[in-house]
This record gives C-alpha cells, structure tokens and sequence, in this order.
C-alpha cells in the first residue's frame, strides 16, 4: 500500500468562512454586480435609427456614468498588461524584434488619441454593428492607447536591466527560460510595473474626454458615450460651473475608491519582490490586504485559482534547463545571415508602407503633375458646418459624409468659376466659406486631388511641429527638475508614500479638461500671452510620468544600498551623485520618454481649448491634427500624425536611447 503525502483530500479547497468575511464577500458580490451593470449598458442597441447619443448634466446620474468609464478603464488596464506582457517581454528577448518594436512605441506612443479614433471607429462599428459595443470598444481602445506605452517601456526596460547575480542564480538553478520570465524576471520588474500602472490608469484619466466623445462620420453630432469624460465635455460646452465641480468630486471619490481596494493591496503586497539583501525598517502597508489575506472567502478563491492551475496540462516550454549567462555571446554565421534577410525584410517592408502613405496623402502623382509641384486643394467650408455642406449639396457642389467641399470641386461645379449662379455667388459670400476672391483665377491653377495634401503643406506641418517640439522640451525639463527631487522624496519614505499617494494619483487622473476653463477664462480677459499661459496645460497631464517612476526607483533602492551609503556619510550632492542618481536613472528614463510621448499626445488637446462659445488656438502640429480630426481617417490626419511620429521618432533615436543604453550599461543593480 502506497501513501501519498499530502494527501490528495487535503489539497481539495474547503471554503472556511471567517469573521473577515463579513466583508470580503459583499465586497466581491458588489463588484461582479456592477461589471454585469456596465456590460448590459455598453451593448444596446445603436445603428442609424438610434438617436444621438448625450448625457445629462443632472449630479445624480454621475454614479452610472463613473460605473461605465471605470469599466472601461479596467478593461483597457487588463489589454494594456496583455500587451505588455507579450511585446515588451518580446522586444526584450530578440534583439530583431527589438530593431523593429522600440521604434514603432516610440512612433506609436506619439500619435494622437483622436488620431487612434479617426482610424479605429469607423472598424469597430462595423465590427460590433447594431450595437453599441462599437463605440465601445472605440472608446476603450482610445483609453488603451493613452495607458500602454509607458507600462510596456517600463517592463521592457526591467527585462533588460536585471542584476547579473540574478541571472547568474537562474543559471546555477538550471531555470528554463519559461520558469525564469515567471520566477525571476517577472517579479523582478514588478514594483517599477505596478507603480507605472497606477500612473497609466492616472494618464487615462486625462484622455476621458476625447475617448468618450466620438465623432462618426454620417452623423451631424458627436456621439457623448455614457461617463465621467463626457459629462466634462458637455460641462465645458455648456461652461457649467457647478458641473465641473460635480465632476471633481466624483473623480476624487473614483480614485480614493480603487486606490485603497486595488493599487495600495498590491503595492503592499509587491513589497517581498524588491532586490534587497537587508529588510527595510518602513514598508508600505495597506487594510486591504490584510482583510483579503484573513479571509477565508478571498483564500477559497485563490485555492480554487491553483487547483484549475494545476488541473490544466502542462505547458509544453520549460521542461529544457537555460543556457548559461554569457557576457557577450559569440554569433554564429547561421544567425549573421537570418540578421541579414531578417533586417532586409524590415526595410522592404518600411519602403512599402511610405510609398503606400504617400500614394495615399498626395495621390498617384505623389503632389506632382507635368513636372510641377500641385497647388493645395482647401476646404472651403473650414468649419466643417453641415448646414453649409447641404446648401453645397443643393447647388450641385459635391460633399463628403464629414462635410468638407474642396476647391477643386467647386471649380468643377462651375466651370472653372466661370459660372456662378446668384444662389452659389451667395453662399460663396457667407463669411464661413473660404474661397478666393477671384476664383477663376485660382481654378486655373493645378491643384492636388480632392482631399489630398500638397507639399506645401508639409512644410507647414514641419514648421508647426517645430514650434510643438520645442515646448515639449521646454516643459519637460522644467517638469524634470521639479519633480525629481519630490519624487526620491517621497520613494525614500514608504509611510509618505502611502499618505501621498492616493493624493499624487488623483492630480495625476485628475483631466486638465477641468483646468483648461480657468486658463481661457484667465487669457481671454486680462490678454495674457498664450505661448506662456496655454502652452503649460500640455505638460499637466505628463508631467505625473516623471513623479511616478522617480517615486518608483527611489522606492526600489536595496535597503543595503541606503545602509551603505549612511556607513560612509554621504551627503549633499556626493549622496545624489553616488547614491540617488544611478538607482533611480533607469526609472526616470522611461519616465521622461513617456512624458515626452504624453506631451507629444498631450498637444492634441491644449493647443486647441475651449469654455462655452470661447475658443484658443494655439499654432502647432496638435492644433492642426485637432483640425483636420472630421471622424474618419483622412490624409490631412494621416500627415499630421506621420510628422508627429517622425519628429518624436527622431528625437527618441538621438537622446532618449542614448539615455536607455547608459541606463542598460552603467546604472544597473549589478
């Protein structure tokens, strides 16, 4: 007779319900509650027959409007972590996909949140189609793409940073490569994680707006989807006081809610991964995590988590033991050669998709005809009004479904401008139309297709994101030494951090829509300069980037390291310089790229700002792309974002990854 110990029935999970329970599992019934709340309100019906979609400003509809943007927060938030899991840990492992991945998040990261919209609304409608899970998942997706970025630069950077001790530990244990990811590297890259987490759900907050209010081509109005975003937009359309100040409130009480249930627990509880030889004498502490972890309901669920685990069959990676750790591993000529075809790919492929966006933003003749460089093809119906896109329509001017009427086709309504009935000569005089005064002169001259952008006006996107880059680096600098200094303030102090945290996430969630009213209202009555006074709210939101990751490193310091450091005296500038500086400089590089990016992305929404029928401008490439963001992909979109990619791409290639690689080589727990 055989005896197996444990024994099999003490494995099987009993539910043993304690007094903590009397909370615990409220808690978790309340939750599955709402989640089925938020879900039966993101798939009604909507297809062309529904009305516009709007929301009332009325206080007691907040609860469910909070109920539907924090669903899809946490929706976008489980995305984000599957992306991250899969590209960083990739780009992280493969030096070819690294070539290409880093670059295009670099390229990414940059693009406009309405940009994202413009391309993605028009196929998530037609994939959910009659419901509203179209529009849905537009939304969560927008929200997804202000939240991935900087959680997929943080593990990535992790991966590639992990102490060479460690490795060297992974090695001597014979850790296949699959158990090394979930036993070491993983938990390693954890605090940094969790902590860029907290600031990517923050950094969603400050998109809300735009991602919950959705323009859709064939519908004269925007669609306002139920939430906290959309009651801001219709606060500041209005310039509802009161409104605004109901919608603080609500926020303040959002992130108070999820920052005691959800982000302190696991930051508390990511307290055993940090690499440390000595125990730290303050650690962050959080009730959350001590009610989950008496409850007998919370270990239940957990027991049954592990017995489905164990249940499954086994994975098929891991059962071969790693390789051993080597400095600089000899290539072999095989490898040479798939380098070779692997990288001649990535061009081929890079080559074909300009020319497949330049054929689309200039046309078959790429901005030329006969030799000559084409004239711009304006839209003449610059506010995009629809009433003026159907007197157009009426007179025998060809329109689009987003209401632009170019010049070339109101020459080809009237021969060349020759002639002009009174009705169109009237419309033509209405001081919303732009056309020239003397339009058959300007028929005359060759233009670009309808639509199409002319290669002047990449000059004037090129000179507009110049005027944007500069006060991206304006403002980050300025942000970074601010920052700094509060931020390793902060991490070096856990008790402060769990009082200032939940503080610093609200100001981070907090959108600067909410602001923006204040500084036109301020600019527009005292004709205060808007370089000065508008160019700041770009950096509101962006600006958490550098806090939260400096707050990060400083957190991750090895108690042995501070030990060591007081042993010796350091102070004053030898303590930064020795000390702070090193431990934190791979956390504050991937914040300063992601606050550039933020900014970047950021530009979109302070260059062009509003409270009630008052409008600021301010001149840069966010403002054009704002512009031309009509509800569909169109060239003028596509150029703007193609120059903001670039420019950002550029500016990463030349500082930033000089900064991660100095990161990788130097400043490293080794």
């Amino acid at each position: 007779m055989r005896a197996t110990f444990p024994d099999a029935g003490v494995l099987r999970p009993r539910l043993k319900l304690t007094p903590w329970d009397v909370v615990v599992a409220p808690l978790v019934i309340t939750a599955i509650l709402l989640l089925t709340i938020a879900f039966q309100g993101a798939s009604q019906p909507f297809d062309a027959a529904t009305p516009d979609l709007t929301v009332s400003l009325d206080p007691a509809n907040l609860p469910y409007y909070s109920l539907r943007t924090v669903f899809r927060m946490f929706l976008a938030v489980l995305l984000s972590l599957l992306f991250t899991f899969t590209v960083a840990t990739l780009a992280a492992k493969s030096r070819r996909a690294e070539a290409v991945i880093i670059p295009a998040l670099d390229f990414l990261q940059s693009l406009p949140i309405l940009g994202f919209l413009t391309v993605t609304t028009a196929i998530f409608l037609g994939t959910f189609r009659g419901s509203l899970l179209g529009l849905e998942a537009a939304s969560i997706f927008a929200i997804f793409t202000s939240q991935v970025w900087n959680m997929a630069f943080s593990f990535y950077h992790s991966l590639i940073t992990v102490p060479r001790e460690l490795q060297e530990a992974a090695a001597v244990l014979r850790l296949s490569p699959w158990k090394k990811f979930w036993k070491l590297e993983v938990p390693f890259a954890l605090p940094s994680l969790i902590w860029n987490t907290m600031m990517s759900v923050s950094g969603g907050w400050f998109f809300v707006v735009a991602s919950e209010v959705i323009a859709v081509v064939g519908r004269d109005n925007d669609q306002y989807l139920p939430g906290v975003g959309s009651y801001i937009a219709v606060a500041i359309e209005q310039a509802d006081v009161a409104a605004m100040v109901y919608a603080g409130l609500t926020l303040l009480i959002i992130i108070l809610i999820y920052d005691q249930l959800v982000f302190r627990p696991i930051v508390a509880w990511a307290e055993k991964f940090k690499f440390e030889q000595s125990e730290a004498q303050e650690v962050a502490q959080s009730w959350m995590l001590r009610l989950l972890q008496r409850s007998g309901f919370a270990g239940s669920l957990s027991a049954i988590g592990v017995t489905i685990r164990r249940a499954l069959p086994a994975f098929p990676v891991g059962d071969a033991p790693g390789a051993r750790v080597e400095t600089q591993p000899v290539p072999r000529p095989i490898d040479q050669v798939i380098d070779r075809v692997w990288y001649g790919l990535v061009v081929a492929v890079t080559l074909w998709a300009v020319w497949f966006l330049a054929v689309y933003m200039f046309g078959p003749g790429l901005g030329f005809a006969d030799g000559k460089v084409l004239a711009a093809n304006p839209n003449v119906n610059t506010d995009f009004d629809p009433a003026i896109a159907r007197q157009f329509a009426a007179l025998g001017v060809t329109t689009n479904p987003d209401h632009t009427v170019w010049l070339s086709d109101v020459c080809a309504a009237t021969a060349g401008g020759a002639q002009v009935s009174a009705d169109l000569a009237a419309l033509l005089g209405n001081e919303r139309v732009n056309v020239p005064e003397d339009l058959v002169v300007a028929c005359a001259v060759p233009m670009v297709p309808a639509g199409k952008v002319a290669w002047s006006e990449v000059i004037e996107c090129l000179w507009l994101g110049l005027l944007t880059t500069l006060r991206v680096v304006l403002w980050i600098g300025i942000s970074t030494l601010v920052w700094t200094p509060v931020g390793v303030w902060i991490g070096l102090r856990p008790r402060v951090a769990q009082v200032v945290q939940p503080l610093a996430q609200f100001a981070a969630a907090f959108p600067a829509n909410l602001l923006f009213p204040v500084a036109v209202v301020l600019i527009a009555t005292y004709a205060l300069p808007q370089d000065l006074f508008q160019a700041p709210l770009m950096i509101l939101g962006a600006q958490w980037y550098i806090l939260f990751n400096v707050i990060a490193g400083a957190a991750s310091i090895p108690n042995d390291l501070k030990e060591a450091a007081q042993v010796l005296g350091l102070r004053g500038w030898a303590w930064w310089r020795k000390l702070v500086i090193p431990a934190i400089f791979p956390a504050f590089v991937t914040g300063g790229i992601t606050a550039s990016g933020g900014s970047w992305n950021a530009s979109i929404v302070s260059e062009v700002v509003s409270w009630g029928a008052t409008t600021l401008t301010l001149s840069g490439l966010g403002a054009y792309i704002a512009y031309w963001s009509t509800g569909e992909f169109n060239p003028h979109v596509g150029l703007g974002m193609l120059v903001m990619g670039l420019l950002v791409l550029a500016f990463n290639r030349l500082f930033w990854r000089r900064l991660y690689l100095l990161a990788e080589t130097r400043f490293r727990l080794d």
